[in-house]
């Protein structure tokens, strides 16, 4: 076998949308090697749904057997799913789907035969974000992704922060408006009742991309003051925020989400703080699925290394290839 012959290791990403399922093969350095998607009927029903995501996915698994003459070794399966969700993806239930409750780890474990490992999208991003996007180098960070709901992960010490069932960066559910807009959680004034697009277009009354000037002034400020807050608590100087909204309202969304962060955080560790749009740009969900897989692959090999007695064992990934909490 020649050098050009050398197998390439990967991780199989999935992306579980409302809309579309995506796959693609990810390098340890976040390369997409290949990747493919397939629009979801909204009106398909459980094991539909499934059928095309086994479909996408044995497609890509024997591309992978001899891609080019380069064999791709699959080490585990990265999941980047849609909530709610259960820890893991043990059971899943995509907004938008007909998924409820729907055994997806398992199936995809009885499916590929490789280990596999989930999170919400959400979280992923952040994982993503700090491993090829907008907060590569930084140690500490969250990321908010403003779509139909409202979503982020925080990123401490290089560790994304999970929390007792694994929902940890919850922030659309930070309370921005005290008494406002009923939320689906059932509070009022959540950031994702006032600031998601689905709110937007409840507030407006006409499709969020055709925002107002005032609506996407408004907007901006309320993310900003959830990134103060979140910012204040955690001692962090970065914000990354993208999304589907955050996209259309562009400049001047990010211009008022600055000044309301400026405003609100005071505090001599967190004044300074700033948001920046994410750099991910449509690779974005495979590279949170990527990083998903990736984290887990790393966090398996340490695991049998200390079931095995080792007392060191040469990473898969060396420390600048690797996603947070990888290393």
């Amino acid at each position: 076998m020649t050098e050009h012959d050398a197998p390439v290791d990967a991780v199989l990403a999935v992306d579980i949308a409302p809309t579309q399922f995506g796959v693609a093969l990810v390098s340890p350095r976040g390369l997409l090697i290949d990747r493919a998607a397939a629009i979801v009927p909204p009106a398909d029903g459980p094991e539909s749904l499934f059928a095309t995501l086994v479909e996408l996915i044995e497609e890509m698994l024997a591309e992978a057997a001899a891609r080019h003459h380069v064999h791709v070794h699959v080490r585990g399966v990265g999941v980047a799913c849609a909530g709610p969700v259960e820890r893991d993806l043990e059971n899943v239930s995509p907004l938008g789907l007909s998924w409820q409750r729907y055994p997806l780890r398992s199936r995809l474990v009885e499916l590929t035969g490789l280990p596999v490992f989930g999170d919400l999208d959400a979280r992923g991003l952040a994982l993503a974000e700090g491993w090829r996007g907008a907060a590569q180098g930084h140690p500490n960070f969250c990321s908010i992704t403003i779509s139909n709901t409202i979503g982020g992960g925080v990123v401490l010490d290089n560790e994304l922060l999970d929390g007792a069932t694994g929902a940890g960066g919850s922030i659309g559910h930070v309370i921005v408006e005290p008494g406002g807009r009923r939320c689906r959680c059932g509070a009022q004034g959540c950031l994702e009742a006032e600031a998601s697009t689905l709110a937007v277009e409840a507030i407006t009354g006409r499709p969020h991309s055709e925002p107002t000037y005032e609506i996407m002034q408004r907007t901006g400020h309320l993310v900003g003051r959830a990134a103060a807050m979140t910012c204040n608590s955690l001692d962090l100087s970065l914000v990354v925020v993208g999304g589907t909204l955050a996209v259309d309202f562009a400049a001047t969304f990010f211009h008022s989400a600055q000044l309301s962060l400026d405003e609100h955080a005071r505090l001599p560790y967190s004044r300074g703080a700033r948001i920046t749009p994410s750099r991910l740009s449509e690779s974005g969900p495979l590279l949170a699925a990527g990083a998903i897989g990736w984290r887990g692959v790393r966090r398996a090999s340490r695991q049998s290394s200390r079931e095995n007695g080792a007392h060191s064992q040469r990473s898969i990934l060396t420390p600048t290839d690797q996603p947070p909490s990888a290393r």
